[in-house]
């Protein structure tokens, strides 16, 4: 028989039918903020919005959830349109479920005065805010509060929230918006949530420059971007290992400019204009827009990006993806 699957923070586990998950809202272990997923669907749902548990369930707070919590909005498409699969593989008690699901103008999540395609719903109690992945504890999060997409990185997310607070949140202890939408918004969006799976490191090669400084190596390289956004905010991670295969370092450089919409660019190095000035790295988009303004930059650049390493004498070197951001087409 199918079950319903019912996930709460880090723990998932399934229930045998609808009674069963009534009787645990009766008993206070289901909250309205838990996500639960329907026999044959492929799409979940807050607990709060199936119409059987409505006024069975405890708030975020402790208290019964009436549902009427939720940010309001007067245009969103019913979520998990999706579930009309379920009439082909759920029988009729899946055909009951979908035919009570809420319809338009009853959710209240995306729309105005709800969730941007570009923020997240945090799902855990007191979620930590890391300074950086695997870091230190800045501060917490309060579940079901927004914050909006600065970046991902890896499993950890690059938020910041309307107080101000930034840091990296894991990526299981939030839920982004378009989760609540139909799956060809989820499609169109999802390099909004998962832009390292449209950009890639192409062409790749290293060159050291004994002679100048046995530290400086250049790459060259193009980075593809492979979706409808802009991408920018790119850190690459570069890992150097010697003959035996053995890893000798890894070096974060972040890159300035973006990435056009299906495009692949070079990235290269600006040069200060001072000697002891600070040298840039940046994408060919970028340097094109700059030197619009000021040709005599021409003089300063060169391509690839020059970066100092410790270690000398290394036989392999790797270019990766290691943070990146997609930015909405309203903006840049």
């Amino acid at each position: 028989m199918s079950r319903w699957l019912v996930s709460q923070g880090d723990r998932q586990f399934t229930v045998q039918d609808l009674e069963e998950l009534k009787q645990l809202a009766d008993k206070g272990e289901l909250s309205s903020t838990d996500m639960i997923q329907p026999p044959g669907a492929a799409d979940w749902l807050y607990a709060s919005e199936i119409p059987e548990l409505k006024g069975r369930l405890k708030s975020a707070g402790g208290g019964h959830d009436d549902y009427d919590d939720l940010p309001k909005s007067t245009n969103t498409t019913p979520i998990l349109i999706a579930l009309l699969l379920v009439i082909l593989g759920g029988g009729y008690g899946a055909w009951h479920y979908y035919n009570q699901l809420p319809q338009e103008g009853e959710l209240d999540l995306l729309g105005e005065g709800g969730l941007a395609m570009t923020e997240m719903l945090i799902t855990q109690p007191d979620a930590p805010l890391y300074d950086k992945p695997d870091g230190s504890i800045k501060s917490t999060l309060d579940k079901d509060s927004e914050v909006a997409i600065l970046g991902k990185r890896g499993d950890w997310y690059h938020v910041s929230n309307d107080v101000g607070a930034e840091g990296y949140v894991k990526a299981d202890h939030v839920v982004p918006a378009y989760f609540f939408a139909g799956k060809e918004t989820r499609d169109d969006y999802d390099p909004l949530y998962n832009p390292d799976r449209y950009i890639s490191v192409k062409n790749a090669s290293w060159l050291q420059l004994d002679q100048r400084n046995e530290a400086l190596t250049i790459f060259q390289f193009l980075l593809k971007n492979d979706s409808k956004f802009i991408m920018t905010d790119v850190v690459l991670l570069a890992t150097v290992k010697d003959a035996s295969g053995k890893e000798l370092e890894k070096v974060e450089i972040p890159i300035e400019g973006h990435i056009p919409r299906y495009e692949a660019v070079m990235v290269g190095t600006l040069a200060p204009e001072q000697r002891d000035g600070e040298k840039r790295l940046m994408t060919t988009a970028m340097f094109d827009e700059l030197v619009k303004d000021d040709e005599e930059l021409n003089l300063r650049w060169s391509d690839g990006v020059e970066v100092e390493m410790e270690s000398t004498g290394f036989n392999e070197a790797n270019i990766d993806i290691l943070e990146v951001r997609a930015v909405p087409n309203d903006r840049k």
